[in-house]
């Protein structure tokens, strides 16, 4: 019912629009009415929908008393156009219309604004010279107001249900939105009112603000505005712009006016999809900049982390060590250095095979990261079963307790090494802890440390001990 009833109100609005024109007005609404209510019905009940808007164009011709044979033929002529409008945009585009798209634009134009008005308008034409001798040129006066209807209703309901669109009549934003098409009305209004026939041309430079303001459907939004009072003044009031013509005949003014309206859809649309395009494209560059940003920080990640451990590998510790030696020699603070070997890893291999070797390395290094909780604290993977650990801060006492920790939590987990005298897997550390000096570098710390990860060796390994 709500359907029929607006086709009905559409159609009327229409009839009485183009009355002294043989009911033929500068824009035919109740069928892009109708095809937008379709396009946007999700169970797409089109059968249904198409007969109660053949139902409302009847009601809107029976009103002005038309003979019943042309209100029965030319309804359906309208159902027909609505119909092959439908079928052909609908079908193709399915929900996720978007006309800012050039290949989802051209069908809609091709199937819309011209194939389904040409259609229909042919029909009307050869109806009506049938029953009535008129020239089939009357069909020219049916095209273009259906076509106006389809190229302004269609894309601005479309663009409303779609929530980028939606949101210019959020709350935050509908002031400004009802500002700018009140700024199209009053434009509108002036220009109407006037009698020079170039003043029509200063409506484009709104008609592009919106459209940059608004995208598409804000500018079509415009066009209605523009289409609404424009006919409005077209027809009930005398002068105006079209006044000039040589022959300023109703059906002349309408026409000139419909040439007007076209003009102003087509730029709209042209100067929609650039921006859409542009805007479309600084999205994917947005978008390729954030994943190579990504992919950067990804390569970065893996360039200084040990693809095996996930802990830091080489070239970060070297980074990490020289960081935290110019900080404590800032700070005048000690620095820690733990050098920490799997014993007899070789004989590990030998006996187990390379991934249990590997499944060994990252059991090791789990337990050291661990217990080194601090976060300044780097663990770090800087040969094959070597590991260094900087601990910040820390001096030589807490160097020896957290290399005895270490220690223990290797041992403890008891994995099986026949190859080891200890009969499980052990590990050596050598520790060295120093205040670095002004002028200094960090080779001295790390011969210290090494020193004393070969007297951890010598001792008969699985033991710590401290450089001098």
């Amino acid at each position: 019912m709500i359907t029929l009833a607006l086709v009905a109100a559409l159609a009327w609005v229409g009839l009485a629009s183009g009355r002294g024109a043989g009911h033929v007005p500068a824009v035919w609404w109740a069928n892009s009415a109708l095809a937008s209510v379709m396009l946007l019905d999700r169970r797409r009940r089109w059968l249904r929908l198409l007969a109660a808007g053949y139902l409302g164009n009847m009601v809107g011709h029976l009103v002005f008393h038309d003979p019943l044979w042309e209100v029965i033929t030319l309804s359906a002529c309208d159902t027909i156009e609505t119909a092959i409008a439908v079928y052909g945009v609908g079908l193709a585009l399915g929900r996720r219309a978007d006309l800012t798209r050039h290949e989802q634009l051209l069908r809609f134009v091709g199937f819309a604004v011209l194939l389904a008005p040409l259609v229909a308008s042919l029909l009307a034409g050869i109806i009506l010279h049938i029953a009535t001798g008129s020239p089939y040129a009357v069909a020219l006066l049916w095209f273009p107001a259906s076509a106006l209807g389809m190229a302004i209703v269609v894309p601005v309901v479309l663009g409303l249900a779609r929530s980028e669109t939606r949101e210019l009549f959020a709350p935050e934003r509908l002031a400004n939105t009802l500002l700018y098409l009140a700024m199209i009305a009053a434009a509108t209004v002036a220009i109407f009112t006037g009698s020079d026939f170039p003043w029509l041309f200063l409506i484009f430079p709104p008609l592009v603000f919106l459209v940059v303001r608004m995208g598409l459907s804000g500018g079509v939004l415009g066009c209605c505005v523009v289409a609404a009072i424009g006919t409005h003044f077209t027809v009930a009031v005398e002068g105006g712009p079209f006044s000039q013509l040589t022959d300023p005949s109703l059906e002349n003014r309408i026409l000139i006016l419909q040439l007007f309206l076209a003009t102003a859809v087509l730029s709209v649309s042209v100067v929609a999809i650039v921006f859409a395009d542009l805007k479309r494209a600084n999205a994917a560059a947005s978008s390729s900049e954030a994943r190579y940003r990504e992919l950067a920080r990804s390569m970065e990640a893996l360039a200084t982390v040990d693809a095996l451990t996930g802990v830091a590998n080489r070239r970060q510790f070297d980074r990490a060590i020289q960081l935290e030696w110019q900080r404590a020699q800032r700070q005048t603070t000690p620095l820690t250095l733990l050098l920490l070997d799997v014993d007899r890893f070789k004989g590990f291999n030998d006996l187990y095979g390379h991934i249990e070797g590997d499944n060994c390395l990252c059991a090791v290094a789990r337990i050291a990261l661990e217990i080194t909780r601090r976060p300044s604290d780097i663990v770090a993977r800087i040969g094959g079963e070597e590991f260094a650990v900087i601990l910040p801060g820390t001096d030589a006492q807490g160097a020896l307790e957290m290399a005895e920790k270490l220690r223990r939590g290797v041992l403890e987990v008891g994995t099986i090494h026949k190859g080891n005298s200890h009969g499980v897997v052990t590990v050596s550390l050598g520790c060295a802890t120093v205040i670095p000096a002004e002028d200094s570098s960090t080779t001295a710390l790390m011969a210290s440390a090494d020193a004393a990860l070969y007297a951890a060796k010598a001792a008969g390994r699985n033991c710590v001990k401290a450089g001098q």
